[in-house]
């Protein structure tokens, strides 16, 4: 029995190394498909997991026939597994769906076909694909979402022919058109219903929702709105803020929908501990004084993330293009605290190697480059690349311009890349319309602000109505003889009737302006201008304004200093425009008006998180006075009311009139502007406005009685430039005044 057992243990072992073989000779030695007539090999393939010399495993095979099946491709696929000299053949047989004759759709009217089959991923000659089928149905019914019939439903049917083909046909359920009536919250104790109702895309329905779309209900939209509530309580220190997924109602009817969300609040946590780890080459103390976020106060998620970008951006400044900014945070419950901790690693310092300009098919490229803030071979710097943007941006000659980073072989140099995206920069427009203070209004100009790529702006202006005639005449060379020095010139011709008389400015202006800093610019301009004055009812007119018949010559000399970091010159939301201008003429100048003027604005937007908004405050004073014992031109004196002043007053009625109520200008002007900017419709970039004016024009400060007036507008940047629509009202009128006032503006920027 011992030798028996003994023999078998042998006959084991020589029998282990067959066994061994025989599991290694287990390998797939081919992948085929067969069976396909319209699919591409290639499609089928890119499913099968299973590849040429793997170990053969047929529950992977079995997988890789399960994921041919969702392709959508086919009716039908079978596994054929044969021996083979080297392993086992896989060969996947595939029976194709038929091809798609024709897609129909049945059941829409409030939809037009061709929209919803532009929405359809199937397409006729093709192969049918179930899961398309499925796919199309999912856009249909977004679409139908879109135009506020929540509840529609989509279905299809597939009829097969005679000659193998089939046709889709998608049967739609078309629902009431709904609308989100209410939204509303629980849980909410620290923010009001409204409050978080801001920072959602979706809106209940409004008297201006045939405008503005507001009441369609985006299942998209509804999850970033989730996403933004959350985000809105993470930058108010509610760190494990938990925001549920919002409960959405359909009414019995199918016209109201509701939707309500739950949110756990928790509690608030303020900032721990600031350190900084890795390379430190800045002062911690240094880096303590550039970031927000401070001991003590809540942690708030915006600022925090801010702070990483200030700190990159520090490093990247110092030349560490490729600097990196880990934050890590510890959240301590028992003391309600986050501790933060700034991870930094600076990487190689480099430079500026090639600056590689793409896309100015028109524009020439030292338009571009003298706009840049940096030069091949400066240290990196990313604040210039950033100021470089916004220059671009405000020439307005281009759609979108992209910085791209390059490495290099040189492991101290990058490349720039600089892709530019060009818009048109001609503009032609002939427009007529109807204010009350302009009555008819006939207008049109011809400009171009990118003259023949040259960055040269060129334009003819013409506006008559039934108060006034314009024509203006004016070119900009930004740099003279390549310096960074501008000339511009005008030539105009402006006529203005009032009641009992008109007057007429036939003249021109030159001036050089220098840019001082990246901000801010000194201008000196010359005028000549010939006025003259015709008294047109002198029966009815007061003395003073028969005193002013007749022409004369105005020659003087314009000094200005102006301060403008506004972000956006198109779309402001932050920064501010503020300056100075001085005026004298005659004089040394010459001429027959001896004057010297003083005028000063300040402006400031600031943005607010509020719905995207943000508030604009301006305030203006200016003085005149004449010299040489002359009376200061009935023409040079300010003018308070109107568009640009105190709106809801006609031009120069919030300033003195004479025994007629026709405006004669004042010695002195002071006027505040406070405006909120709000986004009515941002796709088409409509905004609206609420305003406030007060102001005045006045000899003396004796004689100061400021007006004040307050409204509402829209402004739009249309094709054809600027357009603002205001309607103000006068707050405080005096008998026999008009108590309101609409107005706009075409091409005027604001």
């Amino acid at each position: 029995m011992k030798n028996l057992k003994s023999l078998i243990v042998l006959l084991l072992i020589l029998c282990l190394p067959v066994v061994v073989v025989a599991q290694e000779a287990a390998r797939v030695s081919k992948v085929e498909v067969t069976g396909n007539e319209r699919v591409d090999t290639a499609v089928i393939t890119n499913s099968i997991k299973t590849k040429e010399g793997d170990a053969f495993n047929l529950d992977k095979i079995r997988e890789d026939m399960k994921n041919i099946y969702k392709s959508g491709f086919f009716s039908d696929v079978q596994i054929d597994i044969r021996d083979a000299e080297k392993g086992k053949n896989v060969t996947f047989v595939v029976i194709e769906r038929p091809p798609v004759k024709s897609i129909l759709v049945s059941g829409n009217k409030k939809i037009k076909t061709d929209d919803l089959i532009d929405k359809v991923k199937v397409k006729t000659g093709t192969v049918l694909n179930t899961e398309k089928v499925k796919e199309s149905m999912d856009e249909m019914r977004k679409l139908y979402s879109s135009k506020g019939y929540y509840a529609a439903k989509v279905t299809y049917e597939i009829d097969y022919g005679e000659k193998y083909d089939a046709t889709v046909t998608f049967v739609i359920d078309e629902p009431q058109q709904s609308y989100v009536r209410k939204i509303a919250f629980t849980g909410n104790k620290h923010f009001k219903d409204g409050t978080l109702k801001g920072y959602m895309q979706t809106k209940e329905k409004g008297i201006l929702s045939w405008f503005t779309g507001s009441g369609i209900l985006d299942e998209d939209a509804l999850g970033q709105d989730r996403r933004n509530v959350e985000a809105y309580y993470h930058d108010n220190g509610y760190t494990k803020v938990q925001v549920g997924v919002p409960d959405v109602i359909l009414s019995k009817d199918g016209k109201s929908i509701t939707i309500t969300t739950a949110i756990e609040e928790g509690v608030t946590h303020k900032v721990g501990t600031i350190e900084f780890a890795g390379d430190i080459i800045v002062p911690q103390e240094e880096l303590l004084k550039r970031i927000k976020s401070k001991p003590g106060q809540l942690f708030r998620t915006t600022i925090f993330y801010e702070d990483v970008l200030t700190i990159t951006d520090i490093y990247q400044d110092m030349g560490y293009a490729f600097a990196e900014v880990s934050p890590t945070t510890m959240i301590d419950d028992n003391n309600h605290i986050v501790n933060a901790t700034f991870n930094i690693t600076k990487n190689q310092e480099v430079y500026f190697n090639r600056i590689n300009i793409v896309g100015n098919a028109r524009t020439r490229d030292k338009v571009v480059r003298r706009e840049l803030k940096f030069a091949e071979g400066d240290r990196f710097s990313i604040t210039n690349i950033k100021d470089s943007k916004k220059k671009l941006k405000n020439t307005t000659f281009f759609k979108d311009t992209d910085f791209k980073i390059l490495k290099t072989d040189d492991p101290k140099k990058v490349n720039i890349d600089l892709a530019i995206e060009e818009k048109p920069t001609g503009t032609f427009s002939v427009g007529a319309g109807y204010s009350t203070a302009e009555q008819i209004i006939v207008s049109g100009s011809v400009s171009e602000d990118n003259f023949f790529g040259t960055g040269r702006r060129v334009s003819l202006e013409a506006a008559l109505s039934s108060y006034t005639n314009e024509f203006r005449l004016t070119y900009v060379e930004p740099y003279i003889f390549d310096k960074n020095l501008s000339l511009a010139t005008s030539l105009y011709n402006f006529k203005r009737y009032l009641d009992t008389y008109d007057y007429k400015r036939t003249g021109g202006n030159i001036a050089l302006i220098k840019p001082l800093t990246d901000t801010v610019r000194g201008t000196v301009k010359y005028r000549l201008e010939e006025v003259t004055v015709d008294v047109t009812d002198i029966a009815n007119a007061s003395t003073y304004i028969q005193a002013q018949q007749g022409t004369s010559l105005t020659s003087s000399i314009i000094l200005s200093l102006t301060k403008n970091t506004i972000d956006d010159i198109m779309n402001p939301t932050k920064g501010i425009n503020t300056g100075v201008t001085v005026e004298t003429a005659g004089g040394p100048f010459g001429g027959d008006n001896d004057f010297v003027s003083i005028n000063g604005f300040y402006g400031r937007y600031m943005p607010i998180k509020f719905m995207e908004s943000s508030f604009f405050v301006r305030g203006t004073l200016g003085s005149i006075g004449g010299y040489n014992g002359k009376e200061v031109p009935i023409t040079e004196k300010f003018y308070v009311g109107g568009l640009n002043s105190v709106r809801g007053f006609r031009y120069g009625e919030a300033g003195p009139m004479d025994s007629n109520d026709d405006p004669i200008g004042a010695k002195n002007q002071m006027f505040f502007n406070f405006e909120w900017i709000f986004p009515i419709y941002k796709p088409a970039g409509v905004k609206g406005v609420l305003f406030i004016d007060t102001g005045a024009g006045f000899d003396s400060w004796n004689s100061l009685r400021m007006r004040t007036s307050g409204g509402a507008g829209i402004r739009w940047f249309s094709p054809l430039g600027p357009i603002r629509l205001e309607f103000g009202f006068n707050l405080n009128p005096k008998e026999g005044e008009r108590t309101s006032l609409f107005d706009f503006a075409i091409g005027t920027q604001y």
